[in-house]
């Protein structure tokens, strides 16, 4: 879910201001994913936002204020911080977000505590969400153009092979009419998988390898990605 603020709606979170099938029109959730408390959990964070590319406001583009996915453990003793995009009150494992730039671009960010090792042995997987955004569509007002960057949403799985020291990763249940994105087999070396070449470059968080994620730029689509590794 997503927290919209769109031109013309007063300055109000409403929903319907823009086409109801639009993946920008949803709220973002905003309490963990996983529970017990104590636990690493995952939390949304951030936005998503709708803007007009004119004063008219005929066509949108999108925009993205720290939206991404949070991973590490809640806590009550410290104050939640109030601003729109903020972590969780807790202790952060990674953040993985998306933020754009006053030039048009975004910026893909993974903050956290790097494993620096591969895990071994235990649970072999680990699951979480995407959020990204298109890199080709190009919305036209005017004489401006601009990349539309319409936000992408979907699940994350990762399945290591502990035997090869390899990594599968796999994006499904994309929105916006997108297809499933996989990489097979990439190589594990000190908590580290992927490169720029292969379109994806992750790293395993925490003391214990309990969280996952990264960025990605492959086929139309660019992100980020975290994960929580499933119980053993």
């Amino acid at each position: 879910m997503r927290r919209l603020l769109v031109s013309g709606c007063a300055l109000l979170f409403v929903a319907g201001c823009i086409d109801g099938n639009s993946s920008a029109n949803k709220e973002m959730p905003t309490g963990p994913r996983l529970e017990p408390a104590g636990e690493v959990t995952l939390s949304m964070t951030g936005e998503a936002r709708p803007a007009p590319i004119d004063m008219h406001g005929g066509t949108v583009t999108a925009v993205f204020h720290n939206w991404g996915v949070w991973g590490g453990i809640l806590r009550d003793d410290v104050a939640t911080c109030a601003a729109i995009g903020c972590p969780p009150a807790g202790d952060e494992i990674f953040w993985a977000t998306l933020t754009s730039e006053g030039d048009g671009t975004v910026t893909k960010m993974v903050t956290g505590t790097p494993s620096e090792t591969s895990p071994v042995s235990g649970s072999a997987v680990w699951n979480g969400d995407v959020h990204g955004y298109e890199t080709e569509t190009v919305a036209t007002s005017g004489s401006t153009s601009v990349t539309a960057h319409a936000p992408v949403e979907g699940d994350a799985r990762l399945e290591v092979d502990f035997t090869a020291a390899t990594v599968h990763v796999e994006f499904t249940n994309l929105d916006n009419d997108q297809a499933d994105l996989s990489w097979s087999a990439l190589t594990m070396d000190g908590g580290v998988f992927g490169n720029a070449a292969s379109g994806i470059e992750g790293s395993f968080y925490g003391a214990d390898h309990e969280g996952a994620a990264g960025t990605f730029e492959r086929d139309g689509l660019a992100g980020v990605f975290g994960a929580l590794r499933a119980s053993d």
